[in-house]
């Protein structure tokens, strides 16, 4: 079981780190239906939301090294409130 868990953080982790890299690289470039090179403000929330994206990944990596799945579940807790949090905020660019 333990095994499982460890694996299953390791995933996503890297889901976290690719998504903060993504959005984080697509500040001044169209992606999906979004064009933050023509809305400033949406520069800077990608900007925003890839930084805490990639600090909750770097932080899943380093609690899936010590082993500790209490963090572990608060890590996963707070990833799915944040994204789910950004869905929205990107709804309201369309």
């Amino acid at each position: 079981m333990k095994i499982l868990a460890i694996i299953l953080l390791i995933i996503v982790s890297s889901i976290l780190l690719f998504m903060g890299g993504y959005l984080l690289g697509h500040q001044r470039k169209p992606f999906l239906v979004f064009h933050p090179e023509s809305t400033p403000t949406l520069g800077g929330v990608l900007k925003v939301c890839g930084l805490i994206l990639l600090a909750l990944g770097a932080l899943s990596l380093f609690i899936t090294i010590i082993g500790q799945i209490l963090w572990a579940l608060l890590i996963v807790l707070c990833a799915a409130f944040f994204v789910s949090i950004l869905s929205f905020i990107m709804l309201t660019y369309l």
